[in-house]
């Protein structure tokens, strides 16, 4: 399986390398992990690893338990790190090859030490994701539980770890095998009939037509569709903080981090650039970006041109936020800049804060002219108060009051949802020249060719080596 000059997996007939990384974070921890998978696996691990207790038989270690000892440098014997270790037998590994990991202490500079060792044991070092490569490649995990292998790893939030949970235990798979069956079932009948056509009766395309949208394409539909109404929970949402200066926009954010994380002061134009950190909204993951103050007019002397880059910035990440929190000043009189803020932000989701209820308030809301039925809601930043409506109310927002999913069901990601999306447009457009006596049966079939294959590039049938170099490349290394 290639693609370019990359060799992602070893070509039919040859023996996969032996490949070896570090498997836990950089830095230092109490546990570091050195993973080794490969037909040279348990040579390179019996080379490396000495037991503090002899095994029932010698050369032979116990499978699938910790085994404690030390790794030795075999050039001089001499130990390198106290470790547990671990054998893992085929097919019965993660990977489905033979496969050592040695759990050592978490410190960088014995953890490189095995690591060497390994690799001067005739190991290379492991792409990104090439692990969980061999085990699609091996059979023991479909494409979509692969990419949901990654998925819980990046997770932010509780949701979107239960949603890629639900993923790797082949919950979108479940689901899509009826939607593959439909389509395959009304394929085999229109390349029978354009195979045999004095054979068969005429083929009956609104028959046919119906088949296909009952048994593939309102199924594959409603994926789609439960995917475009759940995303935040699977993917997390960006919210943008917006408002004129000095409105209280960064001590809000701050407010909401539960830290000093942006500087604050009484003069305005202190946030010049966007900051961005993660935050948790009652277990939904968001991006909470703090910007620039927004507003009708220019700004003068020396920064002006350092005020306009910011108010630039500003208004890209406002046109990109899933929400905007429009921050305004309940203590001072409504501005034009206010007004200005509050049009940029129209026509798209937001929630507004009244910032400082602390003090005695300069407007009332249903003064301020603000469309109706807009959500508003009062809040402190220097005090606290209203901050859990406000979070409420910001979750809300952004799942448009959906409920969580239910525990076991898989969402589609980003580019499993594009590839569903042209899969589903080929099947329609097959149903639709069904429908029709007129159209050549051959044009049908191209179109379920079409759509089959883009279902593949999301179950794994038949999918082009491109997508799956593309997938696994977003792995960390050792995963």
């Amino acid at each position: 399986m290639t693609t370019g000059s990359t060799r992602i997996c070893p070509a039919a007939g040859t023996p996969p390398d032996t490949i070896t990384a570090v498997s836990t974070p950089g830095g230092q921890g109490g546990i570091g992990i050195v993973r080794i998978s490969g037909p040279l696996a348990w040579a390179v691990g019996l080379a490396l690893f000495r037991p503090s207790r002899p095994w029932p038989e010698p050369g032979r270690p116990p499978l699938r338990r910790l085994l404690h000892g030390h790794v030795i440098d075999p050039s001089v014997g001499e130990p390198v790190d106290e470790v547990l270790c671990a054998f893992f037998q085929a097919p019965h590994s993660y990977t489905t090859q033979d496969s050592v990991e040695l759990q050592g202490h978490g410190g960088p500079a014995a953890l490189m030490r095995v690591l060497e060792l390994a690799l001067g044991q005739g190991c290379r070092l492991a792409r990104p994701g090439e692990f969980t490569l061999r085990a699609y490649v091996g059979g023991r995990l479909a494409l979509d539980q692969a990419e949901a292998v990654a998925g819980l790893i990046a997770a932010q939030g509780e949701m979107e770890a239960r949603l890629a949970l639900a993923g790797l235990a082949g919950g979108l798979g479940r689901r899509l095998a009826p939607v593959r069956q439909g389509l395959l079932a009304v394929a085999a009948a229109v390349e029978a009939a354009i195979d045999f056509p004095e054979d068969l009766a005429e083929l009956d395309g609104p028959g046919l037509a119906r088949t296909l949208e009952e048994q593939a394409l309102a199924p594959l539909a409603t994926v789609l569709e439960e995917r475009a109404r759940r995303r935040v929970f699977a993917e997390g949402a960006c919210v943008v903080l917006a408002g004129r200066p000095n409105a209280g926009k960064s001590s809000l954010f701050n407010a909401l981090l539960g830290r000093e994380r942006a500087i604050v002061h009484h003069l305005a134009g202190t946030t010049r650039d966007a900051l961005e950190e993660p935050l948790l909204l009652e277990g939904l993951a968001c991006r909470l970006v703090d910007t620039a103050g927004l507003g009708v007019g220019a700004a003068q002397g020396a920064c002006a041109g350092l005020d306009e880059l910011g108010r630039q910035a500003a208004r890209q990440r406002l046109s990109q936020a899933d929400l905007s929190l429009v921050v305004l000043d309940g203590a001072e009189p409504l501005t034009a800049e206010d007004r200005e803020v509050l049009a940029q932000a129209a026509g798209r989701p937001r929630l507004l804060a009244v910032n400082k209820s602390d003090l005695a308030p300069a407007w009332g809301l249903e003064e301020a002219g603000l469309p109706a039925g807009a959500p508003a809601l009062r809040v402190s930043a220097h005090t606290g108060a209203g901050l859990g409506e406000l979070v409420a109310a910001l979750k809300t927002a952004l799942t448009g009051g959906q409920p969580e999913p239910p525990p076991g069901e898989a969402l589609a990601n980003q580019r499993q949802a594009l590839a569903l999306e042209r899969a589903l447009a080929a099947g329609q457009e097959a149903a639709r020249l069904l429908a029709r006596s007129d159209q050549p049966v051959e044009l049908v079939s191209l179109e379920l060719e079409e759509a089959l294959l883009a279902l593949g590039e999301v179950d794994g049938q038949g999918a082009p080596d491109e997508v799956i170099e593309e997938i696994f490349s977003k792995f960390c290394v050792g995963k």
